[in-house]
């Protein structure tokens, strides 16, 4: 356990590293260029760098092969999902937080590439690139509502319910804890809900979550005089009844959230393939007209 959980941490801090290095390579492109940026599309003919920084130009040209190839490499994604020869090739979260971080910044060296002026069919691949984007942060959002084990995959019905017993009964005995204290702290700590149309569904999992981020230091505070425990161990306690408590929000919730996850597909995939296809044939235009990199 000890050996996965050091893992995890590592691979925690790896991608957090990957983010922190990449924007600083995207932010030195930007400030290098930001002069030719800000200027009308007639005066940049004039500019001493729009041999290199124009979107043929060497600099502009490498940027969009950076992000073609981060485009690209998020469908390694769907590959390791669908496919049996990637299967033991990690765990699913994992691709999937690589996955989220080429959607990210392939499109963010695409807008380098582009200079940041947009027409005709490079629109039309922009605008799916951002919709892709935008409805990647839904999805990973709505991903880590569905229950799922270790590894990411994802949990039945029963099984969600036997994990939901095993942290009760982990409650009750690492704290000494009786149902109905279990239930008074789940009160404190606010987490309720009721049926709901699929919208406020989605809104009710997205604010509660950001409700509670902020409510803890509160949350502590009235803990600690219920409870006569040292504040490291009710922060456990807190950690582990709001596990549970989402745990069974996910559970009461189940149908509507597998239904928004469904029309969140058909909203994602149809943007994602209207990107491919263009810039397969924005590369392929590219190519044609002898517009090679070096």
């Amino acid at each position: 356990m000890s050996q996965k959980k050091n893992n995890d941490q590592f691979f925690k801090w790896f991608m957090i590293a990957l983010y922190v290095v990449t924007g600083a390579i995207l932010i030195y492109f930007f400030v290098d260029g930001f002069d030719y940026y800000r200027l009308p599309i007639n005066q940049r003919l004039r500019h001493p760098d729009y041999a290199i920084l124009k979107p043929g130009g060497f600099q502009s040209h490498g940027l969009g092969i950076i992000g073609s190839l981060m485009m690209l490499m998020l469908l390694l994604y769907s590959l390791r999902k669908r496919t049996r020869i990637f299967k033991k090739w990690g765990r699913m979260n994992r691709w999937l937080n690589v996955h989220i971080y080429f959607g990210i910044m392939g499109p963010l060296f695409v807008i380098l590439h582009s200079t940041f002026k947009l027409s005709g069919l490079v629109a039309v691949s922009f605008w799916s690139m951002i919709a892709v984007a935008v409805s990647g942060f839904i999805g990973r959002f709505l991903y880590v509502q569905i229950p799922r084990n270790i590894v990411g995959v994802e949990l039945s019905m029963e099984e969600a319910n036997q994990f939901n017993l095993q942290l009760k009964s982990q409650i009750m005995r690492r704290y000494a804890l009786e149902e109905e204290e279990i239930a008074s702290l789940e009160e404190l700590i606010g987490v309720r809900f009721k049926s709901a149309s699929l919208f406020k569904t989605l809104i009710l999992f997205l604010f509660t979550d950001i409700f509670l981020f902020f409510r803890k230091g509160k949350i502590l505070k009235k803990i600690r005089v219920g409870f006569k425990l040292p504040d490291e161990k009710i922060r456990q306690l807190i950690n582990l009844t709001v596990q549970k408590a989402k745990l069974e929000r996910r559970l009461f919730f189940w149908n509507q959230i597998h239904r928004i996850f469904h029309y969140w597909h058909v909203i994602h995939k149809p943007f994602a393939i209207i990107m491919f296809l263009v810039m397969f044939i924005h590369v392929g235009i590219a190519i044609w007209l002898g517009y090679t990199w070096v």
